[in-house]
């Protein structure tokens, strides 16, 4: 079905007593809408815009090409591989030519990393390799493949990697660089015959809404992704075997039973036994040294063992429930007592095990980098937060606070140890952040963290302590890597608000920056956006910096604009200033059609401090404190005239749904119009029959202990204070109850406020089809035409 829809109109000529009578449609019940692209096409509402407008929507919202950098550079500084939305290639970072990756092979032979699992790794200057799985194997003899990438031809070499029955691994964890040396686990009962999964998994919170994951610039190319969803179909026996292969934080995989830890030669067939993990134990990282010589490996542990169904709510005995809750000592918490990281040399199999300070708030330990050389290790430090009204810390890293980079030299003994710590207010909040650090000599470390909404690369010296910014514009540096200290560059790629992603160069003092690609120059031109920063210190003295969005020929300051103002999803995590047109992230969508849109990070976000980032969560804060620093803005725009009464809208999905819901309740008269989105509507329920601990965390005692607090924090509940006309957008598959936000829908229908809903049919969190991304966005920018001054 095209997402631009004709309407056919069919005339039909009564006459009646020489009366002409139009036909009309028959109205919308209780002004709800449905949308549904199996239906016939003639049930489908119509075009709400221009065909024109629709057109320039389509555009903004699916021209984009996918950048991702997949590889390291090449071992002489000279190429990387990287993946687009049309495919892979060899990208020549001198020139930014390209060879473009002959993929007819990952029909059948589906590479690991596009599994979630492994890397592409150099093996010379000239080859590329990865590990795949064949999806047509028939035995363990011919399960795996190493493949073979020619830089300069592109073509693709494939050799079978052999293993025997009595060798296959139950689970897979980690791909040396080299491809034949691996990490494995094996049952550690000893018992044999038909495979079990070894991991069960856990989802803690709110998974992304749709619309993120349609951002995603790490998506593979769609002849790949096809043979990834056939191997997922036809071999999960295969899948089941690769264990933690995909990086979601709101995801916890635990070891079903004890399990011992090998090393395992898939040339030779030989193992090492390394150690044995307990029950209930979870991967947070394993890295190896460039000549695969050397791996550090991270676990920590909970009891939840078992497997409960996801939508199943709090447990109060869950040793995840009283971490969130601030009801687990730290000597009985499995988190920080069973954080071990092994440090193995796979030659001789010798291993160093490194744990936690025993004192009181040492953080998680997670191995993360090891430095050219494999003298030095740098382990990322997840932090424990200490929130007001909790009588201990919580540990789980999703709710850490911040992080801190500590870096472990080797002595003349062959041991490594602790000899400094790097810690920044960058750092704040969880590692999900998008916080990244990468050893480029044995003292040098390019380092990533959050500033506001930016992600910026700085150099770090950790023998001088010097600190230097690299970034020299707002936005998003993703998937950096590094060459060797010989030419000293940083190859990523750049998006924000108001450009999409391309690849570029720079030097390692901030100079020299070169533009690589171009895929989608054309599209930042056509959107022609601007981004200005600004500040707001609210009453409590605290600073927030913003991001205004507007096109490219409206003056700033704006002058009594219509302004909306939009909120990321989580909550917590990062807001990030990269490109996205999509109606829950409509950063480039909203401004090109007129609107003004601010950006603003707020209490319990990262990119300030970790008291800031844990404001949200102390004490009764939850729902109301992020939601009037908002309404505080708010009021300092129209106090600078930036905007005027009735000119105010809000918008957002998931929390951000939520959040936008909640500030209409709690500031009636200072927004005129919103559009919550795929919204959390009811905490008691979400409690109950929700996540296991997300509403734990925020909240920090259940209903029975608290009942006026979540009915307070239930936009559900009080529904009677809304006043601004309000857009719904819901699917019917959506697992925050659909029902819940069409009672709240109903309970504004019937006193006589303005509201419409629109249910998007089998639609789940956000919106995944094109055509409803295109009808959704036409729902938007009418509303707030309408409904803002």
């Amino acid at each position: 079905m095209s997402p631009l829809r004709s309407i056919a109109w069919i005339g039909l000529l009564i006459v009646v007593v020489g009366l002409v009578a139009p036909a009309t449609a028959a109205p919308i019940r209780n002004n709800i809408v449905n949308v549904d692209q199996f239906a016939d096409e003639a049930d489908l509402p119509p075009n709400l815009l221009s065909d024109d407008e629709i057109e320039r929507i389509n555009r903004l919202q699916n021209g984009a090409i996918g950048v991702n950098i997949i590889s390291d550079i090449s071992p002489d500084d000279g190429a990387v591989l990287i993946g687009t939305s049309n495919g892979l290639a060899f990208l020549e970072i001198k020139t930014g030519d390209t060879v473009p990756v002959d993929t007819s092979a990952f029909a059948f032979l589906i590479p690991l990393p596009a599994l979630g699992l492994g890397e592409f790794s150099w093996q010379d200057e000239r080859t590329i390799g990865t590990l795949a799985l064949n999806a047509f194997a028939t035995s363990n003899e011919d399960i795996f493949a190493v493949l073979a990438i020619d830089r300069y031809s592109g073509e693709i070499a494939a050799s079978i990697i052999g293993v025997p029955d009595a060798s296959i691994a139950d689970g897979i964890i980690s791909i040396a660089p080299n491809l034949t040396t691996w990490l494995i686990l094996r049952a550690g009962n000893g018992t044999s015959g038909e495979f079990k999964p070894l991991t069960t998994r856990h989802t803690i919170s709110f998974p992304l809404p749709v619309g993120e994951r349609l951002n995603d610039w790490h998506r593979w190319s769609a002849h790949i992704q096809r043979g990834v969803d056939r191997l997922r179909q036809q071999r999960p026996d295969l899948l089941n075997r690769l264990l933690w292969r995909q990086n979601d934080t709101n995801i916890l995989e635990v070891t079903n039973t004890t399990t011992d830890l090998f090393l395992y030669d898939a040339i030779t067939g030989d193992e090492q036994y390394i150690t044995t993990i307990p029950s209930a134990s979870s991967l947070l990282r394993a890295t190896w040294t460039d000549d695969s010589a050397r791996v550090a490996v991270s676990f920590f542990g909970t009891a939840d063992g078992r497997e409960r169904p996801t939508f199943s709510g709090s447990l109060f005995s869950e040793e995840i429930y009283r971490d969130a809750t601030g009801n687990l000592p730290p000597s009985q918490n499995p988190f920080i007592q069973n954080n071990n990281t092994y440090v193995v040399d796979a030659v001789s199999g010798r291993t160093q095990v490194i744990r936690p300070d025993p004192a009181l708030g040492a953080p998680i330990l997670e191995a993360y980098d090891w430095a050219p050389g494999g003298r030095s290790l740098l382990i990322r430090a997840h932090h424990p937060a200490y929130l007001k009204g909790r009588t201990h810390p919580l540990y789980y890293p999703q709710f850490s606070s911040r992080t801190s980079l500590r870096f472990y030299d080797q002595g003349n003994d062959g041991q490594l140890r602790h000899t400094s710590t790097f810690s920044h207010p960058m750092f704040s909040g969880s590692a999900a952040a998008s916080q990244d650090a990468k050893f480029v000599s044995p003292d040098e470390v390019i380092v990533r963290g959050m500033v506001g909404s930016n992600h910026h690369p700085y150099y770090y010296n950790r023998v001088s302590g010097e600190l230097r910014s690299l970034a020299d514009r707002a936005g998003s540096y993703y998937n950096l890597v590094a060459t060797s200290s010989r030419t000293r560059q940083i190859v990523f790629v750049y998006t924000s608000y108001t450009a999409p992603p391309d690849i570029y160069r720079l030097r390692w003092d901030g100079t020299a920056l070169a533009r690589l690609s171009w895929f989608n120059e054309e599209l930042r031109r056509e959107a022609n956006l601007r981004q200005d920063p600004v500040t707001f210190t609210l009453r409590n003295g605290q600073v927030r910096v913003g991001t205004l969005i507007q096109a490219a020929n409206a003056p700033f300051p704006p002058r009594d604009v219509r302004l909306i103002v939009w909120q990321e999803g989580g909550p917590g995590g990062s807001m990030d200033n990269r490109w996205a047109a999509n109606v829950e992230n409509p950063y480039a969508l909203l401004p090109s059609f007129g609107f003004a849109l601010l950006i603003t990070p707020l209490a319990g976000r990262s990119g300030y401090t970790p008291e800031a980032f844990n404001s949200l969560y102390d004490s009764n804060n939850f729902g109301q404190i992020d939601i009037d620093e908002q309404a505080e803005i708010v009021q300092q725009m129209i106090a600078r005239g930036w905007t005027s009464q009735g000119k105010v809208g809000i918008t957002g999905c998931s929390y951000g749904g939520y959040f936008a819901l909640q500030s209409i309740i709690r500031h009636p008269d200072l927004y005129a119009a919103a559009n919550p989105q795929c919204a959390l509507a009811d905490t008691i329920s979400e409690w109950q029959s929700g996540y296991k601990t997300l509403m734990a965390y925020l909240q920090g005692l259940p209903p029975y202990k608290a009942i006026a607090e979540y009915t307070n924090d239930s936009p559900i509940f009080n529904a009677d204070r809304i006043k601004a006309a309000v857009l719904t957008f819901h699917g019917t598959d959506d697992f925050l109850p659909i029902v819940h936000n069409e009672n709240l829908h109903l309970q504004l229908v019937n006193r006589g406020v303005t509201a419409r809903m629109v249910r998007f049919i089998l639609e789940g969190h956000g919106l995944f089809m094109e055509e409803n991304q295109l009808y959704a966005a036409q729902e938007q920018i009418s509303w707030f035409r309408k409904h803002l001054k």
